[in-house]
């Protein structure tokens, strides 16, 4: 079945699809594949970029711009009745009309069909990346891509590259060209749909974060959390996690993107919880850090209190018309004065307060259809509309700390909206709010025996 979205309808895509048109050169096409066929059990899940243009959800396809008589079309698969029958209708050939009608194109064709239209033209555009899809980003592509390479035994290009390489062997007069810089200047400034999911995606994100901290006891297990996270998420609609939720209690918090989540909590430990889900294809990102016994000990409540100091600066600073470095300096000379008027209990939390200073990315990656979204802020004076993570953070390299606090945010027209703003961020409310029950204390796992993962 096609994407239901109550907020974009077919004349959104279409004005995103004129957008990318008018970007083009004369006698130019743009091909955009969609993500293959899930050769497991996976729920499909449509590229990003593909479905950012026509909201279709259906495995092998392919969206084609033509400058030629400013149309787009989809290639679809065909689904015999067998495969409906057995599966349910999905987005084809045989589904035509429906599919126009919910995406706003011009015409559907089977795939088949598709070869034809790239006979003789000078530009063929298409985006010169993998399609960002379930639970990954750009930087988790480039990640696996390295890994394949570096493999004597592998070295297999994915299935985004593969097409690249099959346009320039099949069409070779044809100039190849990447139409992702016309994708990333467009996704990086999100429109008023795309805020209003974002908006949903990030109480939703909060509100799992609150139900964690809230369960969070000694002798919990990092992925009893994890689950808690799972529930609430699927429960008010996302279709699951945006990312590998981060629970990472003690030191593991000092592995910045800790995977595992299997260690037990205990006392004394500080709790590191990011996390977003994947709701209506649209992501978050937050970070909070709470104690597993409910009070913040003298040295944690300084150094994150810092921190927390240090977030709520970065959300009064922000605005349109500066750039990310103009307000990095702003606030470091805010902060600076707040750390030179510190009595730090320890030479290392002094050095490490300069770190932060210095430290030129606590302003951090886009989000949006994925949580390390495809487009580029840095540099260029922010503009409403633009979604990041504010991420500020401090390290202790000689004792293996680490400490965030991380929102997402936009930017509007005064300054920013906070996404994730229920989520306490202020040390006194996250203990206050450790003192009720959560999920956990609900619904207790001890008629199954705990023990880590492996």
């Amino acid at each position: 079945m096609l994407m239901y979205n109550p907020i974009l309808a077919a004349d959104g895509y279409r004005d995103r699809r004129r957008r990318v048109l008018e970007q083009m050169d004369a006698n130019s096409v743009a091909v955009v594949a969609g993500a293959p066929e899930e050769n497991g059990l996976k729920l499909f899940r449509q590229a990003n970029d593909f479905y950012y243009l026509c909201g279709v959800e259906s495995p092998q396809s392919y969206l084609l711009f033509d400058t030629r008589n400013n149309t787009t079309t989809l290639f679809l698969p065909h689904q015999s009745e067998t495969e409906r029958d057995n599966s349910g209708e999905i987005p084809s050939v045989e589904t035509a009309d429906k599919v126009i009608a919910a995406s706003g194109v011009d015409e559907v064709l089977g795939v088949e069909k598709l070869a034809s239209r790239l006979e003789r033209v000078a530009r063929i555009y298409t985006p010169f990346r993998e399609g960002a899809a379930s639970m990954t980003s750009w930087d988790t592509h480039i990640a696996g891509r390295i890994g394949r390479f570096s493999d004597p035994w592998d070295g297999t290009l994915d299935r985004f590259a593969h097409f690249i390489e099959l346009l320039r062997k099949r069409y070779p007069i044809a100039d190849i060209v990447d139409l992702a810089p016309i994708l990333n200047d467009m996704r990086v400034v999100k429109d008023a749909h795309e805020i209003d999911l974002l908006r949903r995606s990030g109480k939703l994100t909060a509100r799992a974060l609150i139900e964690a901290i809230k369960s969070t006891r000694e002798g919990v297990y990092e992925y009893q959390l994890a689950a808690v996270l799972d529930y609430v998420y699927m429960s008010h609609g996302a279709r699951g996690r945006a990312y590998n939720a981060i629970m990472a209690s003690g030191a593991n918090a000092w592995h910045g993107h800790y995977a595992a989540n299997s260690s037990v909590l205990k006392n004394g430990e500080l709790m590191l919880g990011d996390c977003a889900p994947d709701y209506r294809y649209y992501a978050s990102d937050i970070t909070r850090m709470w104690p597993v016994n409910g009070s913040y000990t003298d040295e944690q409540r300084q150094l994150y209190g810092f921190m927390v100091d240090f977030h709520k600066a970065y959300l009064e600073e922000i605005k349109p018309g500066l750039t990310d470095e103009e307000i990095r300096l702003t606030v470091a000379a805010r902060m600076k004065k707040i750390a030179s008027a510190t009595k730090w209990k320890r030479p290392s939390f002094e050095r490490a307060a300069q770190w932060s200073l210095d430290f030129p990315y606590h302003m951090s990656h886009p989000v949006g259809l994925a949580c390390h979204d495809d487009g580029h802020y840095r540099g260029k004076p922010l503009v409403p509309g633009v979604v990041l993570a504010l991420d500020p953070q401090i390290r202790l390299p000689e004792e293996k700390m680490y400490l965030r606090v991380e929102d997402t945010i936009v930017v509007t027209e005064n300054g920013v909206e906070n996404f994730t703003e229920d989520a306490p961020l202020e040390l006194d409310e996250i203990e206050a709010l450790m003192k009720e029950d959560g999920l956990l204390q609900a619904f207790p796992a001890d008629a199954f025996p705990l023990i880590p993962l492996c």
